[in-house]
């Protein structure tokens, strides 16, 4: 079964070397996402209708809210992965593009010498023992170095979420609702009918604008807060999964493996981290 054999979260997001032995849904992250194959089997993502093969010589580059998903290369085989999550703010703050602007130009990203030694210092730091790891830098450096400057024009054709008046104003609240209440199972279907659009119309709508299914993005907020609750707070998985809606703790795991790839308490076995304070999660 698929395991973590590292997880560090921190302001920049988190950073994780993963074990994987069987695939992912397709799903999509907040953030900026990099993936890098160190040992074992290779790995095949899908990011939006392009398949890439992760080896040693090509890694993967996707966008905030691009729907990818994952698959090992020999079904069952065990591939060790580095796998980058960085916040859209956090590099804004280091003068790297905005949620709205397409941080990465390509989801190939050929495997330089530059970046194979930025992406083996960050293994060596997830590894080490230290407790206090500095590892903001070096992810800056992975980030700078798997991204390419780009034009006002193609930086303004992406969709910015924050940017409100870009988002028809129901498919904006029907975010709002679901980022409020991420256990509210109804809310899209709601507010589709206060809109007074059938759901298929409304589903199509908040596809086109936001750029992933009414799905999609309600697993990805679910799974943030999920997330959050398991490294901010020492809540029992049990409590976990009643406070987000789901039916009960095996459906929980289910839905925690089928986007991570591994259990929730396996994931927080190895947590670490770094700069964060332990009391946010309550707020869920």
């Amino acid at each position: 079964m698929s395991r973590a054999v590292a997880v560090c979260h921190g302001p920049f997001g988190r950073v994780s070397i993963y074990d994987l032995d069987r695939p992912l849904v397709v799903h999509a992250h907040r953030e900026a996402h990099l993936i890098f194959f160190l040992d074992g089997s290779r790995g095949l993502v899908t990011v939006n209708d392009c398949t890439v093969r992760v080896d040693p010589f090509m890694g993967v580059a996707i966008n905030p809210w691009e729907p990818h998903n994952f698959q090992p290369e020999q079904p069952g085989a065990f591939g060790l992965f580095l796998v980058v999550y960085l916040k859209p703010e956090w590099l804004a703050a280091q003068a790297m593009p905005s949620a709205g602007s397409l941080v990465f130009p390509s989801c190939e990203l050929v495997v330089t010498r530059e970046l194979a030694a930025w992406r083996d210092q960050a293994v060596e730091m997830l590894l080490s023992q230290h407790r206090e790891l500095n590892l903001a830098p070096v992810l800056m450096a992975l980030a700078q170095a798997s991204s390419e400057p780009i034009g006002p024009e193609l930086a303004s054709s992406l969709l910015h979420l924050s940017a409100e008046g870009a988002i028809d104003r129901r498919v904006l609240r029907a975010c709002r609702l679901l980022e409020q209440r991420p256990s509210c199972e109804g809310a899209l279907a709601r507010v589709a009918r206060e809109a007074g659009l059938s759901r298929a119309h409304f589903f199509k709508l908040f596809r086109e604008q936001v750029g992933v299914t009414p799905a999609v993005f309600s697993n990805t907020v679910r799974l943030d807060a999920a997330l959050d609750r398991i490294v901010l707070s020492s809540d029992p998985v049990t409590s976990i999964s009643h406070r987000l809606g789901f039916s009960g703790q095996s459906v929980f795991t289910r839905f925690f493996t089928a986007h991570m790839g591994m259990a929730p308490r396996d994931y927080r076995r190895v947590l670490r981290t770094v700069g964060l304070p332990q009391s946010q999660a309550n707020h869920v």
